[in-house]
């Protein structure tokens, strides 16, 4: 067998490998980063990294461990050389997360809504990159403080003192679990009062706490229920005058507390295609 035969059975053994880890790889890279386009492309450039830079595995860590050590400085470089680009923050379909419990049910934990909620998410990106990577090695996967300081070539104090800082940026802004059946009826009765421009029945379904919903609903409207961030989302498309199909209008996730609806967070139709929906029915 050829030198180019072996190397290439090395990179499909190695990609096979690297697949289990995939989805969870690209979680991590949301949470650093904010958006689910990007973490789509710095999953590549990790798994291609990774295999550049095979030969700094020694066996010291598992193979996992040392996957999101190359993802973790991976997206810190790339934030590195956009510093003063602000953080637009974009959702993350459910299928993504499934998929970890599906590939890895060990590291289930890594897709706990509290820590995958658009609320938590958005609350990461306000902190310094590298507070925010210390948190989520930390608070999210559970790291020691050893590990995390060998992973980001820091002392144990250093990020000790980061989670410090960090902590209290984000805190409260973990939410907790909205039963999947609560908030699939919560997102029926939404999708109802819009569909039939009902401003008693959106009154009704939004929360007191909460601000006031927009109002600004496109006549002949078409939805589409879905799952963003382990909150109930649904997808609306319109029909413009003398239109025949409908297009790509918003994307709403809801993030629902006692049965009511706590916040809204709306989306453009351009991230429509990037999360896998359909852009016209």
């Amino acid at each position: 067998m050829g030198d180019g035969e072996a190397g290439g059975e090395d990179a499909a053994a190695f990609s096979r490998l690297g697949a289990r880890y995939r989805a969870e790889l690209q979680v991590h890279c949301y949470r650093l980063l904010g958006s689910f386009e990007a973490s789509g492309e710095l999953l590549a450039e990790t798994l291609l990294r990774a295999w550049r830079e095979r030969e700094t595995f020694a066996g010291h860590a598992t193979f996992r461990t040392w996957l999101y050590r190359v993802a973790t400085h991976t997206c810190l470089e790339h934030l590195a050389a956009r510093p003063r680009t602000p953080a637009t923050v974009q959702p993350c379909p459910d299928t993504l997360l499934d998929q970890v419990l599906t590939q890895e049910p060990a590291s289930g934990e890594v897709v706990a809504e509290h820590t995958i909620g658009l609320a938590f998410i958005e609350a990461l990106q306000s902190l310094p990159p590298r507070q925010r990577a210390v948190l989520v090695l930390r608070d999210v996967l559970g790291w020691s403080a050893r590990e995390t300081a060998a992973t980001l070539g820091v002392s144990v104090a250093a990020v000790n003192s980061a989670l410090q800082r960090a902590r209290p940026r984000v805190r409260g802004r973990e939410v907790t679990e909205t039963a999947s059946s609560e908030g699939a009826e919560v997102l029926q009765l939404y999708v109802a009062a819009l569909e039939n421009a009902d401003d008693i029945a959106l009154a009704a379904v939004w929360g007191e706490a909460a601000s006031a919903p927009r109002l600004t609903v496109p006549p002949d409207l078409r939805t589409v229920a879905t799952r963003m961030n382990r909150q109930p989302a649904v997808a609306l498309y319109a029909r413009g005058p003398g239109g025949t199909t409908h297009r790509a209008h918003a994307l709403d996730v809801l993030r629902v507390e006692n049965g009511r609806i706590a916040e809204i967070t709306v989306f453009g139709p351009g991230l429509f295609a990037v999360l896998g929906l359909p852009v016209a029915l």
